[in-house]
């Protein structure tokens, strides 16, 4: 009981700054688990809103979203950590399969985002991380465009930053269509705040070809500007790459 206690005042601490989620929402999920069931929440990825009707497979038991995008379901029947896997399915939007982390007898990650359907030309990338640091900017860079805080709209209008987190969490999200298929895009992390180092709680979601392409797990380092990923010619390839600073702060 002391650990469930711990876990659920650590929960209720650091998610208050989620920009998607209230410190309200967030208590009453803390509270639900001293009733033995876990609340997990799906909202719209640019929007936050709650998603009503989510299909949701967790484990071999299905749910379904009610009209604030919650389902409930009881706690982990095991203390012992292990990764749970989770489908989440709703017309107009990608499908999502990712995986939940139980924690002493908890569930982890119960916070979730889906990005509505893609054109097929069309490419989203969803940022979210955790407490610290407490600003984390997401960028697309290319020879002729940079989209960021600072410029957070194309000139064509067919890249737009959707959503900019400054205290923690996220989502930071970019919509792209259209990419022109002579230029290279990268996708960037930079770490904004002086505190704290970007770690492995980050993610970045890709979601290409009107589907998640990929969930990429942020590496543990104490370098301030990342490229986790490039575009070309409608191609993506992944990997991590140190950037001189010069370049995020452009």
């Amino acid at each position: 009981m002391l650990k469930k206690a711990l876990l659920l005042s650590l929960l209720t601490l650091s998610l208050t700054a989620n920009s998607c989620w209230s410190s309200l929402e967030v208590s009453n999920f803390a509270q639900d688990e001293f009733s033995d069931y876990a609340r997990f929440s799906i909202k719209d990825a640019i929007t936050c809103e709650p998603l009503e009707g989510v299909l949701i497979k967790l484990g071999e038991n299905i749910y379904k979203t009610d009209k604030n995008g919650q389902i409930k379901v009881p706690l982990p029947d095991t203390t012992i950590d292990k990764r749970v896997s989770i489908k989440m399915r709703k017309k107009g939007y990608i499908a999502a399969d990712e995986k939940v982390m139980t924690v002493f007898g908890s569930y982890w990650n119960n916070l979730f985002l889906m990005s509505k359907d893609l054109p097929l030309e069309s490419t989203r990338i969803v940022l979210s991380w955790g407490s610290s640091p407490q600003d984390l900017d997401l960028h697309l860079i290319s020879n002729t465009t940079h989209i960021s805080y600072r410029h957070t709209r194309s000139i064509s209008g067919e890249m737009k930053l959707d959503r900019d987190a400054k205290r923690g969490y996220g989502p930071e999200t970019i919509t792209a269509k259209n990419l022109k298929k002579n230029d290279t895009y990268k996708v960037v992390i930079y770490k904004y705040t002086s505190g704290g180092n970007i770690n492995d709680k980050g993610q970045v979601r890709i979601y290409a070809n009107s589907r998640l392409n990929k969930i990429i797990r942020l590496p543990n380092t104490q370098s301030r500007c990342i490229e986790v990923a490039s575009i070309h010619d409608n191609k993506i390839t992944y990997q991590t790459k140190v950037l001189d600073d010069s370049i995020c702060r452009k």
